[in-house]
């Protein structure tokens, strides 16, 4: 129960690397968002083209190459993102990784189910437009 929500590290970099390039007009080095985001540019690199695969950005090779948004922002669903990268949210109405309770009915589970919908309702009304108008786009 370490977090409240269950967003990956990797997802979590891509939303911000995505926001960076909202930021930067709609594309982003690898390099560069390593940088802002402090992170290995190696690994900057394989998130952006798993998202890539994912058919979420464009990639660009060579020289002046790196990744750009296929769509607006604005249109760029933080659910999407995710799901791109980590699969759809885990369907676990526990909190403790193995069940305490000794019924079928864990107490918290209408609060799990509602917290869930709270989540996915969020993520999908969210865009990467949303989180680059919050994030910090100067150098």
């Amino acid at each position: 129960m370490d977090r409240i929500i269950g967003i990956s590290d990797r997802t979590g970099a891509a939303l911000h690397a995505l926001a960076l390039a909202e930021c930067n007009g709609g594309s982003i080095a690898a390099g560069a968002a390593a940088e802002r985001l402090g992170l290995s540019p190696s690994y900057m690199a394989k998130i952006l083209q798993s998202l890539a695969n994912k058919g979420i950005i464009a990639s660009t090779r060579g020289i002046g190459g790196g990744f750009s948004l296929k769509k607006p922002a604005a249109q760029t669903a933080c659910l999407e993102v995710l799901e791109a990268l980590d699969g759809p949210l885990p369907v676990n109405y526990c909190l403790f990784p193995k069940p305490i309770c000794v019924t079928r009915t864990c107490a918290f589970h209408r609060l799990c189910v509602d917290a869930k919908r709270l989540l996915v309702d969020t993520l999908r009304n969210s865009t990467v437009a949303d989180i680059a108008a919050a994030f910090s786009c100067g150098t």
